[in-house]
């Protein structure tokens, strides 16, 4: 993106490497500046920025091997975060996309639900329980299967939507250790991926005779397209979110109507080219140009000469 961006040349586009802040020496804030490294060298003053692209902004540094004491490692890691941060917040006045705060919300899957609910969208009837007494009754209550996934996760150790087994709801220690999310199975096996920029959706099917399409790779892609109700309801569902973009995962039922699986705010997508021809490069390129032209209108309409610029 940022190449295509800088090679059109209606935008500037830098990328900060929020993990690699530890050693840079890049990072300055006082009252008189605001600075931060740039990939490939050199630095910028925040308050020139126009958009910032936020991206996987609570990664943890890329520490020198050397340094190995947990306390040492926790202060890098929060200080370098905590910096940047509050440097940004104090000193950029331009559009997020999206907004740290709304996406921390809105990675949330308790909160994703709700949201897709309130938009109308169909959503597979859930819970989220670490008590073994409700998730068995749960089970027994649908007609059908209960897939089980983590609430949350971890980057380390990803795990993939499964089946609720009978041994599962054997497992009165392993509930009790930690919610998770389990879930109305929709059957069939065809998925859909959308990326959503603005008001503007740009999706893949995805056929898969796994549960989880991602476990195995590259699948089958196709370019889809999504219905005029789905589409009103997932660019509802990321106006509540706050949200100005996001890609979002559903699962068509049997009659082919998509059903509500989860939002990322800063998921991937450009595989979805890749594996399908479909281009988004191009879209995604137009629509953060015509963020950055409208935020370098609104935030410095007096100044004609500088160039409008986009960080991420």
């Amino acid at each position: 993106m940022q190449q295509v961006l800088n090679t059109r040349g209606a935008v500037a586009c830098d990328v900060v490497e929020t993990d690699s802040l530890c050693g840079g020496g890049g990072l300055s804030w006082s009252d008189a500046r605001s600075r931060v490294s740039v990939k490939g060298g050199g630095s910028i003053d925040v308050g020139d920025v126009d958009v910032v692209w936020w991206r996987r902004g609570g990664n943890l540094q890329k520490i020198p091997p050397d340094i190995t004491n947990r306390a040492d490692v926790e202060v890098i890691n929060n200080d370098c975060r905590t910096a940047l941060t509050g440097m940004l917040w104090n000193d950029f006045h331009g559009t997020w996309v999206s907004d740290p705060h709304a996406t921390a919300m809105a990675e949330n899957k308790l909160v994703q639900l709700r949201a897709a609910q309130a938009a109308g969208l169909p959503v597979p009837r859930t819970l989220v329980s670490q008590d073994p007494e409700e998730i068995r009754r749960f089970c027994l209550s649908t007609e059908g299967d209960v897939v089980v996934k983590s609430v949350r996760g971890c980057s380390s150790a990803p795990t993939f939507t499964a089946k609720v087994t009978d041994a599962h709801l054997r497992e009165e220690v392993s509930m009790r250790l930690a919610p998770a999310i389990y879930q109305e199975c929709v059957p069939g096996q065809d998925h859909l991926r959308a990326l959503v920029l603005g008001d503007e959706i740009y999706a893949v099917s995805i056929h898969s005779e796994d549960l989880d399409w991602r476990g195995r790779l590259p699948g089958s892609f196709r370019i889809a397209q999504v219905d005029d109700a789905t589409r009103a309801g997932l660019i509802d569902v990321l106006r509540r979110l706050r949200l100005r973009m996001g890609v979002v995962d559903m699962k068509l039922d049997s009659s082919g109507t998509p059903v509500w699986l989860e939002v990322n705010p800063q998921g991937q997508f450009l595989f979805m080219q890749a594996l399908s021809g479909l281009d988004l490069v191009t879209p995604c390129a137009n629509y953060f140009e015509r963020e950055v032209l409208s935020a370098a209108h609104r935030f410095h309409p007096e100044d004609t000469c500088r160039s409008p610029e986009l960080r991420w």
